[in-house]
């Protein structure tokens, strides 16, 4: 069959479309899909098409085909973008955003807009990004707030960093709160342990959220109390309850990791004990000296 009975049934498509007939535009289109295969129109519409009808799966399969011969469309990479964010490809969502708003800058409030997509406008997608680049493909795990499920981050567990046989957590999703001082950066938090553990997750992900709710910026040489006691109220919790902010030497990467604006940066985490805190309290630069000396990956570690 010809192009011009599939333009056709295009055509009569998009006014079914415009008038919310899904079900019907959705018939025409992927008639003219099939009628012509090579009419990136239709496999568009098509899309966009199941997407109204609730059928993500199929809508993100459309705009594939579209796509596919006609890499410049931006409509199709939206809607492309769209169904593969509903069913949770998120590289690939993303990859179809960042096309189509390069097409067309003026969307980026628009994207904004839709919750879908605006998680990869992110800053910490770009800070995962950047941790990828670093260290290659690694797992994550969400963590929600207590107090609040609507608020969730991520951490990432990449095996052999900081030194083979270490484990380091690294918190992605901090990096999206802004600090009181526009100056500051933005930071993400990072822990070595030698010993691979959930509550090594756990601890993380509670800081971070503890340093957003009361906007503390985690400079380094501050010491934030009790941030392992009251999550771990075992022996680690008992041995290790407070955490000191140091500067991420040991992971040997250039910092800051993007210089912005915002710029984006790493913090680590290093468990105390009390007796530690007390050293600190008594000078940072001694401290600073005793600490180095110190293998604070091993979690087991006896307080001193």
């Amino acid at each position: 069959m010809s192009q011009a009975a599939a333009d056709t049934l295009v055509e009569e498509a998009q006014q079914l479309l415009r008038s919310d007939s899904f079900a019907q535009a959705a018939e025409r289109f992927e008639r003219a899909s099939q009628l012509f295969p090579p009419h990136a129109v239709a496999w568009k519409g098509l899309g966009h098409a199941l997407l109204c009808l609730g059928r993500p799966h199929d809508a993100a399969r459309a705009f594939d085909r579209s796509i596919g011969l006609r890499p410049d469309s931006a409509t199709a990479l939206w809607g492309g973008a769209v169904a593969h964010a509903e069913i949770g490809n998120k590289v690939v969502a993303q990859s179809y955003l960042r096309r189509a708003l390069a097409l067309q800058p003026s969307w980026l409030e628009m994207a904004l807009g839709v919750p879908q997509l605006a998680q990869y406008l992110e800053l910490s997608t770009r800070t995962a990004e950047l941790l990828h680049a670093a260290y290659g493909a690694f797992a994550t795990r969400t963590y929600r707030h207590a107090a609040n499920d609507a608020i969730a981050l991520e951490v990432g567990r990449i095996p052999n960093q900081p030194a083979i046989g270490h484990t380091s957590y690294v918190s992605i999703g901090l990096s999206n709160h802004a600090w009181s001082e526009p100056e500051r950066p933005r930071v993400e938090l990072v822990l070595a342990t030698l010993a691979d553990a959930d509550i090594c997750g756990v601890i993380v992900a509670n800081l971070a959220f503890h340093l957003a709710d009361t906007s503390y910026f985690p400079a380094p040489s501050v010491m934030v109390r009790d941030v392992i006691g009251a999550i771990a109220p075992n022996d680690l919790g008992a041995r290790l309850p407070h955490v000191y902010i140091a500067v991420p030497r040991a992971w040997q990467l250039e910092l800051p990791l993007d210089a912005g604006p915002p710029a984006i940066t790493l913090a680590q985490v290093v468990p105390v004990s009390e007796s530690e805190y007390e050293r600190w309290r008594h000078g940072v630069a001694a401290f600073e000296t005793y600490i180095a000396g110190v293998d604070v990956a091993d979690l087991g570690r006896s307080a001193k």
